[in-house]
């Protein structure tokens, strides 16, 4: 391998997309990236699927190495590094290339900051979110998203969807975000959230710990209505969901949202760049 290396052949490198490690792969691919800059290595980098085998059919030209890795290197596991890290103990960074390290130090100290989303059912929020998160991961940010129905199919399975148990609810996602910003992640949170006096609440709690940007996904009643492919709001107008949103609930338009996406006039991926962008350049 190494001599490989010494007559310039330039390698390729495979990150592979576990989806459930702590750390995004473009990050570790950017770690491994400075690391290669650093040696001199003529390196490609890229992200592949969660795959434990790579299969071919004919020799294509491509020499497959196992890359020789220092015995003291070896015993040491993603785990032991994350432990290592979690007790701030500085000799994690023993056990890493050079400049890899200062790629890793430089995301662990990323503001959090809690985006929430404000809008009609079916007006877009969570659709948006998701494409944000996306985007965001682009460009190695760590993100969470939250919604409404995540946490109704989860940690609020007893509420109904009267005023009180609506209070509840956001309460439970205004905990949940701002404890995970406080650990440095962008956390999108998805709640139609249909009271300014609510939104504001909101916004003072978290912007005693973290930032915070308020998004107003906007969409008329029947553009939600015409888009609405669960048939939740014929429920709500037939009197089997009550103090629903929209129909027999009130929704108050945002005094003072930070961004205003407008779902009528832009398409969510549209919706999506845009907001990143936004973040980009608060944080």
């Amino acid at each position: 391998m190494q001599d490989k290396i010494d007559k310039g052949v330039p390698l390729l490198i495979m990150v592979r997309n576990t989806h459930y490690d702590l750390y995004p792969p473009l990050l570790r691919k950017r770690m491994i990236e400075v690391a290669m800059a650093r040696l001199k290595v003529d390196a490609k980098v890229i992200i592949i699927d969660d795959m434990e085998s790579i299969n071919y059919g004919r020799g294509v030209g491509y020499e497959v190495n196992e890359i020789e890795v220092p015995e003291h290197i070896k015993g040491i596991s993603a785990t032991q590094i994350r432990e290592m890290i979690g007790k701030g103990d500085c000799s994690w960074k023993d056990h890493m290339p050079k400049g890899a390290d200062k790629v890793l130090e430089d995301y662990m100290k990323q503001k959090g900051m809690v985006v929430w989303f404000t809008g009609l059912p079916k007006s877009g929020k969570s659709e948006i979110a998701s494409l944000t998160t996306e985007e965001l991961e682009k460009h190695g940010i760590r993100s969470e998203m939250l919604t409404g129905s995540g946490l109704r199919q989860t940690i609020s399975k007893e509420l109904t969807f009267s005023k009180e148990d609506r209070t509840k609810n956001f309460e439970r996602a205004v905990f949940i975000s701002k404890l995970l910003s406080r650990n440095g992640a962008v956390v999108l949170s998805s709640f139609i959230t249909p009271y300014q006096s609510q939104r504001d609440q909101i916004r003072k709690e978290v912007e005693e710990n973290a930032a915070f940007v308020q998004v107003y996904v906007k969409a008329d009643i029947e553009t939600c209505k015409r888009r609405d492919d669960t048939g939740i709001y014929k429920e709500a107008e037939q009197g089997q969901i009550k103090d629903f949103t929209g129909v027999s609930q009130a929704y108050e338009e945002p005094e003072n949202a930070d961004i205003v996406l407008d779902t009528e006039k832009k398409s969510p991926t549209q919706c999506a760049g845009e907001l990143a962008q936004y973040i980009l350049k608060v944080m």
